[in-house]
């Protein structure tokens, strides 16, 4: 076998590594820190299954609501709420599983700060699945791992990007009754190798190493908490980093400077989801739900999603949206993210530049941009 896709498609799910039965493809990181499946030739029989089994060559058909349930909502608990994302809702959903003796799989930090897929079963685990990191996580062999699980009658509950969700499904190859997927509104696969570059400067700058990073901060309120992070660092102190001094965030939210290729072209927005639940923040609701600590966009794709959902609502506020609403708030349940045309430069760069120097060469705005912006902003400001 060669390989089957550019790589401008391919979205590193790993879903052919899982599946071959010779161990002949490994995921290898390019020069801009993404992985890609290189074949051993000399391993290779020639099988096609990593082919057959690319959720980009052929989605797998699920079975789901030809239009989402739609949903706005918060955990009733303060502190999972404030702890979370948005509202809690992927921890309300999930807690439950594990109380009853099933498995969470979601992407966590390893003790490097890096982020990979793990299975959990433990309550005390399960925290480190929540909150949003924002890069691509390493899914390994995880759909091996999560098939045994299957395989032995235990429930599961998988939670990845809509690309990772479409893996699984290829790699499954059937229908699981005891399998509950969960995907979120996706903006784009962060490079591991920008996100590297960003904590080893820090560190360098601090003089400590890196601890814990805690994006979407909610130290400000939640609609500040995209461009704020905490980091905390191994002798227990810890730093906020919060607007145009967050510039990891700041290189991510605006010029997109270090997201995968194949994002710019996604497979996998739109109403057709991949998982049985939808969760985002629900950017751009209604001042009635928002009170600045986190509101949650909930889809519930499936009868399957629906049929957990109905299980947690006693933890839950929740109440009734449409379609319309997510819209405006969240571009890109529809639309797929620009790539910048300098992101490849950005990332091979990265060799030989810090990362704080690149993010000014490569994020300036022009005077003719910040005209336009603040003439919108004078715009929605009178009509308001």
């Amino acid at each position: 076998m060669k390989i089957w896709l550019d790589k401008k498609d391919c979205t590193g799910c790993s879903a052919c590594y899982n599946i071959c039965p010779k161990n002949a493809i490994s995921m290898e990181e390019d020069e801009c820190g993404f992985k890609y499946p290189k074949i051993d030739q000399e391993k290779c029989i020639n099988c096609g299954l990593c082919k057959k089994t690319c959720p980009i060559v052929a989605k797998s058909i699920q079975i789901r609501y030809d239009k989402p349930i739609v949903y706005a909502g918060w955990s009733r608990d303060k502190e999972t709420r404030y702890s979370s994302t948005s509202g809690g809702l992927f921890t309300e959903l999930t807690k439950p599983i594990i109380e009853t003796g099933g498995y969470v799989v979601g992407a966590c930090y390893d003790e490097d700060n890096m982020v990979e897929h793990k299975i959990v079963n433990d309550l005390s685990e399960l925290k480190k699945l929540s909150q949003s990191k924002y890069l691509q996580s390493n899914t390994k062999d995880i759909y091996i791992q999560t098939k045994k699980i299957l395989d032995s009658g235990k429930v599961v509950v998988f939670c990845g990007a809509p690309c990772q969700i479409a893996g699984l499904y290829k790699f499954l190859k059937r229908k699981y009754d005891n399998l509950l997927t969960i995907e979120f509104i996706c903006r784009g696969m962060n490079s591991p190798k920008a996100y590297k570059s960003w904590l080893s400067e820090i560190e360098s700058n601090e003089n400590k190493k890196v601890k814990k990073v805690w994006f979407k901060y909610k130290e400000y309120g939640w609609k500040k908490s995209p461009k704020c992070t905490r980091i905390d660092f191994d002798d227990n102190t810890y730093k906020i980093y919060n607007g145009d001094d967050n510039l990891y965030m700041t290189g991510y939210l605006g010029p997109n400077l270090y997201i995968r290729p194949s994002c710019g072209n996604c497979h996998f927005n739109g109403l057709s989801r991949q998982a049985d639940i939808t969760l985002a923040d629900f950017w751009g609701i209604n001042e009635e739900l928002d009170d600045d600590k986190g509101t949650s966009l909930i889809l519930l794709n499936s009868a399957n999603g629906k049929k957990y959902f109905d299980k947690i609502k006693k933890q839950i506020f929740f109440q009734e949206k449409t379609l319309s609403e997510i819209y405006k708030g969240n571009v890109c349940f529809n639309n797929s993210v620009k790539i910048n045309k300098n992101s490849y430069k950005f990332l091979k760069e990265l060799d030989n530049s810090n990362f704080s120097n690149l993010i000014k060469k490569y994020s300036k705005v022009s005077f003719i941009k910040k005209i336009k912006f603040i003439i919108k902003k004078v715009i929605k400001k009178s009509n308001k």
